[in-house]
């Protein structure tokens, strides 16, 4: 059956993107952009689990087992089992003329079957439409009588423990029954593509749609420091539309161009060179009190929720940091990370109350999210609701103060914090820390707090401390930072 290159789906709807990507991927196999790094890899194993768990309601599935480049062996599988009279089968797999699926649930309904793609998402995304519809394409091609199909996803509205609603779906057969007729046109061209001198690739949008190509970074020229793309919120349309007018900085965008005050602050501080700072950034000061707890939560996203109440993706603060300033300027440092086992939740807002008890102000960077967190804990812990809710309404955000009123030429367009601090406070950063970045965090943590980890997880514990402390450490800095920069900027 299958000989030569095959188009799977993946390269399918890698070809729909990019010709250039398909043949990438087809021929060069083991480039280092298809390696998949360990916060990728999580990604994908939470998606397969949420395959699996899946296959749970639907009773008596039969699987079809096989290496994934065994192709011939899995569509023979399915057929047997198909003939076989079974009602539910999992990756049955079908081939036509070098295009192969693997369809994640297909149920025998009265006078056909019904193709359900199994997403980890919470809603149906326009990329998956494309997807199912060459699943319908090739398993009708193979001879079999798809009536319908539906993307499966999950609920929002489902609260652990009871997970029986965890997955809900939607039919999105006649979406993708309009987009068949074009993929039938383009299959042929798509398989050729593979075999064929490699294409010249058309840069544009496509490069970051449906999500980014691992090879752009092949087709795309090196952009200079300040590129027009860098504009804070300028938004890809427009930065296209800039781009075609021979615009490639960010100082040679013309004065006329209407612009938020905060991205005309960015143009003026990379044409001077300079810093720049406006005259309200000490008032905004100001809204600081004194002790104030600088504060920052690390918490986890499960898919699959384990604890009480939680949604799928639910927000867990299952850390946080707190460097408590006094009215003198000292500084005292307090932590807690959550044990593997049971809800971090009741223990963590105990810990948190007696961390901010003596807190005027409870600052934050990009504070929306620490609300969030706290107001969050009110519901697993109505006992310290008057707290929870006074620690919340004390909130200060650094990163509106920062926004409003201070542009560096090294923030290159973002007021992340990690962005911010080193442009402002040279020498302060992650760099060398073990954990350095939030999604790194996020994955260790799930990973520790479902005891995943093997042997001793001390080590881990303690980076994962010091890069939290890291973060609320950052913002002291850079509010001693600020009030230097407005005290000089007064004088």
């Amino acid at each position: 059956m299958t000989k030569g290159l095959v188009l799977s789906k993946t390269r399918f709807m890698a070809g729909l993107q990019c010709p250039l990507q398909l043949w990438l991927r087809a021929n060069e196999k083991n480039s280092p952009e298809l390696e998949v790094d360990e916060v990728s890899r999580a990604r994908m194993d939470s998606g397969n689990r949420v395959g699996e768990l899946a296959r749970g309601y639907f009773p008596d599935g039969v699987l079809i087992e096989g290496e994934r480049y065994e192709y011939d062996k899995k569509c023979a599988q399915t057929l047997d089992v198909i003939d076989d009279r079974a009602l539910v089968i999992f990756e049955a797999a079908f081939e036509h003329e070098g295009t192969f699926v693997a369809i994640d649930v297909l149920e025998r309904e009265p006078g056909g079957w019904v193709i359900r793609e199994v997403k980890s998402s919470t809603r149906v995304k326009d990329e998956h439409i494309p997807d199912v519809a060459v699943q319908i394409m090739t398993a009708r091609a193979a001879g079999l009588n798809v009536l319908r199909a539906e993307v499966v996803y999950l609920n929002r509205d489902c609260r652990y423990p009871d997970l029986s609603n965890l997955f809900t779906s939607e039919d999105v057969t006649a979406q993708a029954e309009k987009l068949i007729p074009d993929l039938i046109a383009i299959e042929g061209d798509l398989q050729s593509i593979m075999t064929q001198a490699a294409p010249e690739a058309d840069l544009g949008p496509r490069c970051d749609s449906p999500r980014a190509c691992p090879f752009k970074g092949r087709c795309w020229p090196e952009l200079p420091e300040h590129h027009v793309s860098t504009l804070y919120r300028l938004g890809k349309v427009k930065a296209q539309s800039l781009i075609a007018e021979g615009v490639q900085t960010v100082d040679q965008i013309d004065a006329g161009i209407k612009l938020s005050a905060i991205a005309a602050r960015q143009v003026d501080s990379v044409r001077s060179e300079k810093m720049i700072v406006e005259a309200g950034l000490s008032g905004d000061l100001e809204s600081l009190n004194f002790p104030a707890a600088f504060l920052d939560f690390e918490t986890v996203s499960m898919a699959i929720p384990v604890w009480e109440g939680c949604a799928p993706y639910t927000q867990v603060p299952v850390q946080f940091s707190s460097h408590m300033m006094g009215v003198d300027g000292q500084v005292e440092h307090s932590e807690w990370l959550a044990d593997p086992g049971g809800d971090p939740r009741p223990s963590l807002a105990h810990a948190l109350v007696s961390a901010c008890a003596d807190a005027t102000s409870v600052v934050a960077y990009n504070a929306g999210f620490e609300r969030a967190c706290i107001m969050g804990l009110v519901e697993v812990c109505p006992e310290l609701e008057e707290e929870l809710v006074t620690i919340a309404g004390k909130l200060v955000d650094l990163l509106p103060i920062v926004r409003n009123n201070v542009y560096h030429p090294q923030f290159h367009g973002s007021f992340s914090i990690k962005s911010v601090l080193p442009a402002l406070v040279p020498g302060a950063g992650y760099g060398e820390l073990e954990v350095a970045s939030g999604d790194v965090a996020a994955l260790k943590l799930e990973q520790m707090m479902l005891g995943e980890l093997k042997g001793d997880s001390g080590e881990l514990r303690e980076a994962l401390l010091k890069y939290c402390e890291m973060d609320t450490y950052a913002m002291v800095e850079l509010y001693r930072k600020l009030l230097e920069i407005a005290d000089q900027d007064a004088a």
